[in-house]
């Protein structure tokens, strides 16, 4: 029994070193799985380290973010095949589609509210938006609906109704807009044959990519803004005056030079007894080409004298420039000389006035009087007289609110003028609306003096010197 007790003892002492051996080799087994471990892992780091591809984020080439100190900057997707024109300090964008069956633009405009104590409050918008639209022919009015840009709820306003330009059509007027850090931002879709189920989609569909606060750089490439240059006509006729302004003799010959990139101008005026060559016909008084040839004519023989390649015409008469005046509320301007003629019935003191449209005729036509001090008398005064009454007329309609209601607002004023201004030349000039102001118009004329040719009681101009003015004006 004492033997067994010692052979058991004796064989537990085995058995505990066995175990303990084995769970030594475990142990170090485990350190060395777990050091191969660690050293697979390090080297798969360094492998993939070492194969890596760095993938830049490609960016969208139609997208667009704008890049101005002046407000929290925006940016968004642009439709394909769009054109994008960005304005001073990309306060206003605008958007057109190359498409030429389908009219469509989309503008941008950034507001101060500091700047513009006319829309303190969002409801204003929509009161200037909709107001004074109840003749509009054609008008029907779109359903509000909401939707969110940029995570901002808001809504989108319109109308469709019928557009006078270019003979009648169906044309789509949409807005939408949010309030961020002290300005509005407005978002306005207009749109001349297409459907307003089409255009509302397109404009959604434009509205969902809109975000503030875009860290990405810009890549859309832009247009360039073009120089448009206006040929305003004022006819010497009326209902009860022969001619009319078919082939009247025009009295006021201006063009207006509008640079849409720096956001200048210039006003020439031409004076009506100035001797030119009329293509086709032999010199005489440049007034006379509209009689001769009408507005066609006309073109052409401002643009063999001045160089200049005139887009749009605008013409009015006796009869539709009082009516204007009127419809658009007077005209406010300041006279500096005291005037009385029987002639033109212009009987205004030095100072400040608020004319109505049949005493802003008045001045017109008024050609017997001196002259601003430095300037020209007689009919070189009336001439730069009504160039004063345009750029004063430009400054008072260059309204918040007729920004937003244009191209619908060109409808009213289509029933006192002439003119071949399209539903695109409208909206082109839209960036600058408001934007460009009156003192960065200058008003000039050509170079000239009055001068017997013939029997012809003229006025001659110094061609060297008309040219320079007309490539400086080029240039600008």
């Amino acid at each position: 029994m004492k033997n067994n007790k010692g052979y058991l003892k004796y064989l537990s002492i085995i058995l505990s070193v066995i175990v303990i051996a084995v769970v030594a080799i475990i142990g170090i087994n485990m350190r060395n799985n777990k050091k191969s471990d660690y050293t697979d892992t390090d080297d798969n780091i360094f492998a993939e380290e070492s194969t890596t591809t760095i993938i830049e984020k490609k960016v969208d080439e139609n997208f667009y973010s704008s890049s101005s100190a002046e407000f929290t900057n925006f940016s968004f997707i642009s439709p394909k095949n769009w054109t994008l024109a960005e304005g001073k300090n990309s306060e206003r964008i605008l958007l057109t589609n190359n498409d030429n069956s389908a009219n469509e633009s989309i503008i941008i405009s950034v507001e101060k509210l500091s700047e513009n104590k006319d829309i303190e409050k969002e409801d204003e918008i929509l009161s200037k938006y909709f107001s004074g639209l109840e003749k509009t022919e054609g008008k029907k009015d779109f359903p509000e609906e909401e939707i969110e840009i940029s995570e901002i709820k808001s809504k989108i306003y319109g109308y469709e109704y019928d557009l006078l330009l270019e003979g009648k059509q169906k044309a789509v007027d949409l807005i939408s807009f949010f309030k961020n850090d002290g300005c509005v931002y407005i978002f306005k879709y207009m749109g001349a044959n297409v459907n307003i189920d089409t255009a509302i989609t397109n404009f959604k569909s434009f509205l969902k990519s809109v975000s503030i606060n875009s860290t990405e750089k810009n890549a859309k490439k832009l247009k360039k803004q073009d120089s448009v240059n206006i040929l305003i006509l004022g006819d010497d006729s009326a209902f009860d005056r022969p001619g009319g302004r078919v082939n009247g003799r025009t009295d006021i010959i201006m063009i207006f030079h509008i640079n849409l990139e720096k956001q200048a101008g210039t006003i020439v005026t031409i004076p009506r007894d100035t001797w030119v060559n009329i293509p086709g016909h032999k010199e005489g008084k440049i007034n006379g080409a509209h009689a001769i040839g009408g507005n066609e004519l006309t073109v052409k023989t401002i643009e063999e004298l001045s160089g200049l390649e005139i887009d749009n015409y605008v013409v009015t008469d006796f009869d539709g420039f009082k009516p204007l005046i009127d419809f658009l509320g007077g005209v406010t301007i300041e006279v500096n000389e005291n005037l009385s003629d029987s002639f033109s019935g212009c009987y205004l003191n030095e100072g400040i006035h608020h004319l109505n449209g049949e005493q802003a005729l008045a001045l017109c036509r008024n050609r017997h009087r001196n002259g601003e001090p430095g300037q020209q008398g007689g009919a070189f005064a009336r001439e730069r007289e009504a160039a004063k009454v345009i750029l004063a007329l430009y400054d008072q309609q260059t309204t918040f609110d007729k920004f937003l209601k244009m191209p619908v607002f060109v409808n009213y004023i289509l029933n006192y003028v002439w003119t071949d201004f399209t539903f695109v030349d409208i909206v082109k000039l839209l960036p600058s609306f408001g934007k460009l102001k009156m003192q960065n118009i200058k008003i000039t004329t050509i170079p000239s003096w009055p001068q017997m040719v013939g029997d012809a009681s003229a006025v001659v101009y110094d061609k060297e010197a008309t040219k320079e003015l007309f490539e400086e004006i080029k240039n600008q």
